[in-house]
């Protein structure tokens, strides 16, 4: 595409949908498969009847702009139409003789340009040859490049009477009689098949004068205004002007025609509207809104005034706490977040029952802006207050701090409760009873709660109301503890608070003792040592507070009954005990359990199987060889024990300055050392036995290893 028609393209994206033109809807047209060509007319005194025609199909616009249109004529209800010109489009060198005779170089004469040089694009080609592997999306984008000349067309045509010339959309019927009231309609000259219907226009050769005129309501807001209008039905878009004095001088606040958008269906009112920001506050601005003709003549249709204001509330206060500070005083401060606005006029400080009806201000007039405290003498004790402030700035925007409430303080607040039973059961209810108030200020109590008196209190109960609280009796508290813990006791107390929310000191601390229903943790073998008459353990004693005893039980078969070997007492972690006299060669078991201060007992450890030793003389490996072959170092040796099948080998190696370290293990006399490297190594065999016995080491061998 031409690189002229595409920067045209760029700067015409928001004149592309014309308002105010009924007859322009290109889907009720193609719906009726057929295309409409409209003309407009008016006379001009001294000129005669001038014309223009547009079609809202894009092959009407196509054909007529390229081979032209038929303009017919006929006194109004009288004969038939007669041919009065075949209006022709200039050519290019027609369109550059007209430029230099008319207009000289500069925007108008790249309008000129672009649409000659458009009307002679060639569409299909616009978005590129048609490719039938995205033949939707190439017919999609061939439509909106005839879509965008027709708009083109007519919108130049609006806006330059010359373009209208280029395009062969415009004539003047000089040949006239004032007075006379004649019927035109256009055609094309050269429609090739295609079936335009030409709509017949009526005009009456008088000059009339045009009414563009419409009211403009104006909205002023924090600095910027905004306008609505009926939008004429004879001009379309907007060119606005802006002054700051009524009689001008007006500057353009568009060089592009603006226009409001609407869908095709839209069948509301048609009006226009216009937004202006960044505007200063209490400053006069004066606007006068032009429309667009179809003559391409810009009109003035309406003129508007407004004055933008302060509509920005200031920060909103931040109310501190109000404090009844003594009999007949409250006191009430607020802060102001950040720096303070210039236009902070003062505060208003309202007192109120919570409510946002009820709310009165406390002072006919404003504070000063620089006060950030009251004093309230006239409050009711009796009700409950609330507070709240407002900052004010000087255009009379309001903002309104949170509202608080203030607790009022008793001089004579509630005395400290005072506990006359409590009781905890078995399953964990606790039952608290709390002596009657003497001065019946009570009107309520908050129950705290831990489980270590040196530990933070937690509120497990509220009790307010006369439901609840009765004056001169006692108030029964109830509460559920969980027994299944590991504290022994638990610990209460309780504050009193009066019909303000005044409170008392807190009672003496409540320290009640769960009922024990969880059985101790089990003792646990931590490590046992196994000779030929005895067993040496390790024991770990649960670490509860409620550790009483733990019992070591053996036996010395599956069926034999468990016998009781020693019972701890001690209250430490780590128990030391041996268990002599016992049988060698003989298994034995054993188990633990504890019990705790209440008598629960744990469960039994799970049990550990010991054999001792049985003490036999093992004979000693004899006749040791080594000698290094490929596959490692062979050793080889005798035994002349009866016991061989009882028996197994252990070998160990020293190499360089490491002892004796265990290499493997052997059921034969022979063994290859397969991870031996260069160097001398020496090597012993001992034999144990499979009940624990053992011999002494054999003789040591030594061989070499090359490199």
């Amino acid at each position: 595409m031409n690189q002229r028609i595409m920067d045209y393209k760029k700067i015409s994206i928001l004149i592309v949908v014309l308002i105010g033109m009924s007859w322009l809807n290109t889907a009720d047209a193609q719906q009726a498969n057929e295309a409409e060509i409209h003309l407009f007319a008016r006379y001009v005194e001294g000129n005669g009847i001038e014309m223009r025609w547009l079609s809202d199909n894009n092959e009407v616009m196509r054909i007529g702009t390229e081979s032209g249109f038929v303009l017919e004529r006929r006194v109004a209800g009288t004969g038939s139409f007669q041919t009065i010109e075949t209006v022709q489009p200039l050519n290019e060198s027609q369109t550059d003789e007209l430029i230099q005779t008319t207009v000289g170089e500069g925007n108008r004469a790249d309008r000129l340009r672009v649409v000659t040089e458009l009307r002679d694009s060639d569409t299909e080609h616009l978005p590129g040859d048609i490719d039938f592997q995205n033949r939707i999306e190439d017919l999609l984008n061939r439509k909106s490049a005839e879509d965008f000349r027709t708009m083109t067309f007519m919108l130049s045509s609006f806006e330059d009477s010359l373009a209208a010339r280029v395009l062969g959309l415009s004539a003047t019927d000089t040949n006239v009689m004032q007075g006379q009231t004649y019927e035109y309609r256009a055609s094309l000259a050269n429609p090739g098949g295609l079936n335009a219907v030409s709509v017949v226009t009526e005009i009456t050769a008088t000059e009339q004068t045009e009414e563009y005129e419409v009211p403009i309501l104006v909205n002023e807001g924090d600095g910027e205004l905004s306008f609505i209008w009926e939008q004429p039905e004879n001009s379309v878009g907007m060119y606005v002007q802006r002054s700051f004095s009524e009689n001008g001088p007006f500057e353009p606040l568009n060089e592009v025609i603006e226009l409001n958008l609407r869908g095709n269906q839209y069948e509301g009112p048609q009006r226009g509207t216009f937004f202006d920001k960044e505007l200063n506050n209490y400053r006069n601005y004066h606007y006068r809104f032009y429309g667009q003709n179809v003559f391409g003549e810009r009109v003035l249709f309406g003129e508007a005034s407004g004055t933008p204001r302060d509509l920005t509330p200031p920060r909103e206060p931040l109310l501190l706490q109000p404090k009844h500070v003594s009999e007949d005083t409250v006191r009430i401060t607020w802060e102001m977040p950040g720096a303070v606005d210039n236009d902070i006029a003062g505060f208003a400080v309202l007192r109120g029952d919570g409510s946002s009806e009820e709310f009165v201000r406390l002072h006919p007039d404003l504070t000063d802006p620089n006060l950030r405290e009251w004093i309230d003498l006239d409050f009711d004790r009796d009700l409950d207050t609330y507070y709240a402030i407002q900052a004010v700035d000087s255009a009379g925007n309001v903002s309104s701090s949170a509202v608080l409430p203030v607790s009022y303080i008793r001089f004579n607040p509630p005395v400290k409760p005072e506990v006359g039973q409590a009781t905890i059961g078995d399953d964990g209810s606790v039952e608290i009873i709390i002596s009657p108030d003497p001065g019946d200020a009570v009107d309520g109590y908050k129950i705290f709660m831990a489980n270590d008196p040196e530990h933070e209190f937690s509120v497990v109960k509220e009790m307010f109301g006369d439901s609840l609280i009765t004056p001169g009796s006692r108030t029964v508290v109830r509460d559920t503890v969980m027994l299944n813990t590991l504290t022994r006791n638990v610990y209460y107390k309780i504050r009193a608070y009066d019909v303000h929310f005044n409170e008392s000191e807190e009672s003496d601390v409540i320290a009640l003792e769960r009922p024990d229903i969880v059985p101790p943790p089990r003792p646990v073998f931590k490590n046992i040592e196994t000779g030929a008459t005895e067993v040496n353990f390790e024991i770990a004693l649960p670490s509860v507070v409620d550790f009483q005893t733990a019992t070591l039980y053996r036996r010395s078969g599956p069926d034999s009954d468990w016998q009781t070997v020693q019972v701890f007492r001690e209250k430490t972690e780590i128990v030391r005990y041996t268990d002599p006299r016992l049988e060698p060669g003989v298994t034995y078991f054993y188990r633990l359990q504890s019990e705790d201060q209440s008598g629960l007992l744990s469960d039994f450890s799970n049990p550990v199987q010991v054999r001792t030793v049985n003490r036999r003389s093992v004979s000693v490996a004899e006749n040791l060889s080594a000698q290094y072959g490929d596959r490692g170092a062979v050793l080889r040796w005798s035994y002349g024990g009866s016991d061989v099948d009882e028996v197994f080998f252990v070998i160990y190696r020293r190499s360089g300055d490491r002892g004796f370290q265990q290499v493997g293990r052997s059921e034969s006399t022979t063994f290859t050392d397969r991870r031996v490297r260069s160097g001398r190594h020496e090597y012993q065999v001992r034999v144990y036995r499979k009940d624990g016995n053992q011999s002494a080491m054999s003789e040591t061998v030594s061989v070499q290893v090359g490199e």
